[in-house]
């Protein structure tokens, strides 16, 4: 997990493509041969656990290296990393809306990340997952500067249960909607789980990863079993739960940390490019599935889906150079965001 996996590319690029297809498919109407594929949408499922894997494991890291965890350190950072571009689009939304709405209110919880707890959203729909991520972040790096501080057992058992609270909190209906966080973090904790595992247990990794490919190839019959299941209603298969869907992508993690072979293996051309770029694709993807309802005339789907991926590379680009990576690199240039050593 010290260099960059091409395989981690390759997952990137599938969340965001899941994300880009449930989307393309609501804004081109739904029609019933495209419906059932809506459940890409859990793409961003995807995102949690890989979020999970990489930030718990830094953080693991990080106590490893130096003894403990800098939480301020690592909060500049992913700050640096992820608001910019994130208040970029907010606010050109919020001036689009004052301009051309009357009786608008400041929708304060939008800056606050706390909109996830505020249904329905009136814009900016799809920034309910990036409240849950800034949510986590804030919770991840105490938890980990804490269980730092304490022996592997406990700290299994801490992550065990928070892996099945969001569960319990699902099945006792303790939610107003299933974007809130509680309820939804299941992904990203399943991701630090795995980290905790690749760290402190290293011969029960390498079992797991002996195994990974049977493990990964059942998973993912699992996973496209759940998109058939769609187009056959009478077969009464509801769609997975989130922790499901946590232990289903962590099988895809698995496989792609599992050798040197698999980091390698697991890619496809133009994967790093994507994967750097999905930032700021997901922030800027419904924009441009916006302008594609204008088109006067009705296209093929692939046509227009292969449309929605061009015009939202072309204005991710723009967002990534000019505003997403400037600040990431920036981050080695000051000493309250540095990485040490």
């Amino acid at each position: 997990m010290n260099t960059r996996y091409r395989s981690m590319d390759f997952l990137r690029t599938i969340a965001i493509m899941l994300v880009l297809l449930a989307h393309s498919i609501l804004a081109y109407g739904a029609p019933s041969y495209l419906a059932p594929l809506q459940l890409g949408g859990i793409g961003v499922d995807l995102f949690f656990v890989l979020s999970g894997w990489l930030l718990g494991g830094a953080l693991i890291r990080e106590a490893n290296r130096e003894g403990s965890i800098d939480i301020k350190r690592f909060w500049m950072r992913r700050w640096l990393r992820t608001l910019p571009a994130y208040y970029v689009v907010l606010i050109l939304s919020v001036a689009q809306r004052l301009i051309t709405k009357d009786n608008v209110s400041f929708p304060i919880e939008y800056f606050i990340f706390t909109q996830n707890y505020y249904f329905p959203l009136e814009f900016f729909s799809i920034s309910w997952s990036l409240a849950v991520e800034e949510q986590f972040y804030l919770l991840i790096a105490p938890l980990m500067a804490f269980l730092a501080t304490k022996n592997n057992k406990y700290s299994t058992i801490i992550l065990l249960v928070l892996l099945v609270i969001p569960f319990i909190f699902r099945e006792l209906n303790l939610y107003s909607n299933p974007k809130e966080t509680h309820v939804r973090i299941d992904g990203c904790v399943f991701g630090v789980l795995l980290a905790h595992i690749y760290y402190t247990y290293p011969a029960i990794w390498k079992k797991a990863a002996d195994k990974a490919l049977p493990i990964s190839i059942i998973a993912t019959f699992t996973f496209v079993f759940f998109f058939v299941a769609r187009y056959f209603p009478e077969w009464g298969v509801q769609d997975p739960n989130k922790l499901l869907l946590a232990f289903i992508f962590g099988s895809w993690v698995l496989l792609a940390n599992s050798s040197k072979e698999w980091s390698e293996m697991l890619y496809v051309p133009g994967a790093y490019y994507i994967a750097t770029r999905s930032y700021s694709i997901y922030l800027l993807h419904p924009e441009v599935l916006a302008l594609m309802k204008r088109i006067p005339i009705q296209l093929p789907f692939l046509i227009y889906f292969l449309l929605t991926i061009i015009g939202s590379l072309i204005v991710a680009e723009c967002l990534y150079r000019l505003v997403e990576k400037p600040l990431m690199d920036s981050r080695e240039r000051w000493s309250f965001s540095k990485v040490k050593g």
